[in-house]
């Protein structure tokens, strides 16, 4: 073995120790912040869920209602102002917390991509037995759950913010997340994710309570929820009127995936609203009171 040879070998195998290290700081980490409460904000001592970051329920004794489902590692603040102005619009409104979520991420363990589904399925079939007109409304995550949803039962109207198609690419990843995740995820069991609001508007960031910390395994179960959007979710039922409002700005989701749900939707009657100033969270954002607005017109239609 020559000089050059050995020299490969010991670089080698310092990245790989490097690696090792970097991996177990990472579950170290994230274990202790996942057990110790791993929140951004204070939760509330009698129902310990994210102060304001509760479920919201406006019923009015209206024919009509909006589901919306929020982001994953988030809460129904995602929406803003949303649910307000629904109400005003003349809709009750219905934003649950996903399994697992607005509580503490020890409360995800085990959660997966099944339990996600049933669980936001539930209130939508709750939704569909009482009220003449239901429309599904997706925040991140909860838009590729939005979506799934749709094409098993149709909904009067679909809206789509930001929705999950993809993880926006970075150069530094070298190859795309969805290929780093497996080789990773049987060697991580937390990890953490620090502050985790992608807000551009400062103010506001202290607005969207999230988990600081997650165990791994509810990656996988966001992965598996976009794998089904679109592998097994039937996209030419998708022919109810949709609205998608995205952000150029969105540092977590892929515009250009969200870009070709969109198309693939067979509906004759698709809108897609697109601002430049807002990251991902963009019902809190530089143009969130256009992007609520758009979302009232839209639902607004006859």
């Amino acid at each position: 073995m020559n000089v050059a040879t050995v020299r490969k070998l010991k670089a080698l195998l310092a990245l790989a120790a490097l690696a090792a290290a970097a991996v177990l700081v990472i579950n170290v980490v994230g274990c202790a912040a996942v057990h110790r409460g791993g929140t951004s904000v204070p939760r509330d001592p009698d129902t310990g869920i994210m102060q304001g970051g509760g479920p919201v329920r406006i019923e009015g004794g209206r024919p009509r209602a909006c589901l919306l489902l929020h982001g994953w590692l988030t809460t129904p603040a995602d929406f803003g102002e949303l649910p307000q102005r629904l109400d005003e619009a003349g809709w009750d409104v219905h934003a649950p917390l996903q399994v697992g979520h607005g509580t503490r991420p020890a409360d995800l363990v085990g959660v997966g991509a099944d339990g996600l589904l049933d669980g936001a399925r539930g209130h939508y079939l709750d939704l569909l037995a009482r009220y003449d007109e239901v429309a599904l409304v997706g925040f991140s995550m909860g838009g590729t759950m939005a979506t799934v949803l749709a094409a098993e039962r149709p909904p009067a109207r679909l809206v789509l913010v930001n929705p999950f198609c993809a993880v926006r690419y970075r150069w530094y990843y070298v190859l795309p997340p969805r290929w780093w995740w497996p080789v990773l995820s049987p060697v991580l069991r937390h990890v953490w994710r620090g502050r985790g609001v992608h807000v551009n508007r400062a103010e506001d960031r202290a607005r969207i309570p999230t988990y600081t910390a997650f165990p791994a395994s509810i990656a996988d179960a966001l992965f598996e929820l976009r794998r089904r959007m679109r592998r097994e979710a039937d996209l030419d039922a998708l022919t109810m009127p949709a609205l998608l409002v995205c952000s150029t700005g969105d540092d977590v989701c892929a515009v250009s995936a969200a870009d070709g749900l969109f198309e693939a939707m067979p509906s004759a009657d698709k809108e897609k609203v697109v601002f430049s100033r807002s990251n991902h969270h963009l019902l809190h954002d530089h143009d969130a009171d256009a992007a609520v607005e758009a979302v009232v017109r839209f639902l607004g239609q006859e």
